[in-house]
């Protein structure tokens, strides 16, 4: 599932949610894990059941407990007959994390069912496997980065620093691309006022490859929806990109100059790619 921006709102605040909900995030997340205190989790999945009835302008996530925790069967239960469009799964570190989610999920509503998951990778452990989590099932729409919890997994202290977080980031968008994914979804930014660190933390992980970013108030939706869209002019360059390369193609040429540039094969892909992201196609 395409989206810039992924919207939490705890389950447990029907107020916070509706509001989420309303906003012109592209995606929101319905959180039932770390939002949640435990003595409210029942009361947060009764909330869902709630919310997920009425009629939905965006596609809406559940972010569940960790399947080692005594919630997540629970949250499955709960959540799944509501067909949400997907369940984002904390603390992924192996494979069978997501295996054991995907098989409660074809037993309750079909093997043929098409809801996604989205692996959320928190830890070393994680970072390490996040390939074979990414190959787990078919089911698995995109990685997702945690870093603060990542963070705390290597006793650091979460600074914001992007070079902290490169070797992270490489890992779960080069395994992204080889389970043929979309791009990963970043972590989110805790700093609320702090918008040009948002810009640049958007902008660091943009660069590595990611497509998304979590967040966590609607404050930051309109910066981080900006950095992940392209300026008006690059979109055009790719239309004409592929335009030029496909007539060059029907008079049997294999490569062209245009303006001062080479069209070849993986230029005409990545300007397709462009297109393709932001429904120019």
């Amino acid at each position: 599932m395409r989206g810039r921006t992924f919207l939490f709102a705890p389950s447990s605040d029907v107020k916070k949610a509706e509001k989420a909900l309303a906003s012109t995030a592209d995606i929101v997340v319905l959180d039932l894990e770390d939002a949640v205190a435990p003595s409210e989790k029942d009361q947060a999945r009764t909330n869902i059941a709630t919310l997920l009835k009425g009629e939905r302008i965006k596609p809406v996530l559940v972010r569940i407990n960790a399947v080692t925790s005594p919630w997540a069967l629970k949250d499955l239960l709960a959540v799944l007959p509501l067909n949400p469009d997907g369940v984002m799964l904390p603390k992924a570190e192996i494979a069978t994390d997501v295996k054991k989610v995907c098989w409660t999920i074809s037993q309750l509503l079909g093997a043929d069912n098409e809801t996604g998951i989205y692996p959320l990778i928190e830890t070393a452990a994680g970072v390490e496997q996040a390939l074979e989590i990414a190959r787990a099932s078919r089911r698995v729409r995109r990685l997702v980065f945690g870093a603060l919890d990542y963070s705390l997994d290597l006793g650091l202290n979460y600074t914001g620093d992007p070079s902290t977080l490169a070797y992270a980031r490489a890992r779960l968008v080069g395994a992204s691309a080889a389970a043929r994914l979309e791009g990963p979804v970043d972590t989110v930014y805790p700093a609320l006022k702090d918008e040009e660190g948002l810009r640049q933390d958007t902008l660091a992980g943009k660069l590595l490859g990611f497509k998304g970013k979590l967040i966590i108030h609607p404050a930051q939706i309109g910066i981080v929806n900006e950095m992940f869209t392209p300026p008006a002019e690059e979109i055009e360059e790719a239309r004409q990109i592929v335009e030029v390369y496909r007539q060059a193609q029907a008079e049997g040429k294999g490569a062209v100059q245009w303006k001062g540039k080479m069209l070849d094969e993986p230029v005409l892909k990545r300007a397709e790619q462009v297109l393709a992201q932001y429904g120019q196609a």
